[in-house]
């Protein structure tokens, strides 16, 4: 499966993002406190135990990337 870029119209480049320790997640800017404090605030979580890794669409011109949340 290929994806165009939403930007440019090109096609993207599928890849992986893999996790560490902790889940992948999305927190908001107001409530981002740094590296140590993340695990503790709430968030979108990206990754889960089942699966520590994320599918991303990246656009090598745009340097956008795309991916699904679960």
């Amino acid at each position: 499966m290929s994806e165009k870029c939403p930007y440019c119209n090109k096609e993207m480049q599928k890849g992986i993002i893999h996790s560490d320790r902790y889940s992948l997640k999305w927190i908001p800017e107001s409530k981002d406190k740094g590296a140590i404090i993340a695990p503790f605030i709430k968030g979108k979580k990206l990754t889960n135990i089942n699966k520590s890794y994320l599918e991303v669409y990246y656009c090598i011109d745009c340097k956008k990337m795309i991916f699904e949340v679960i």
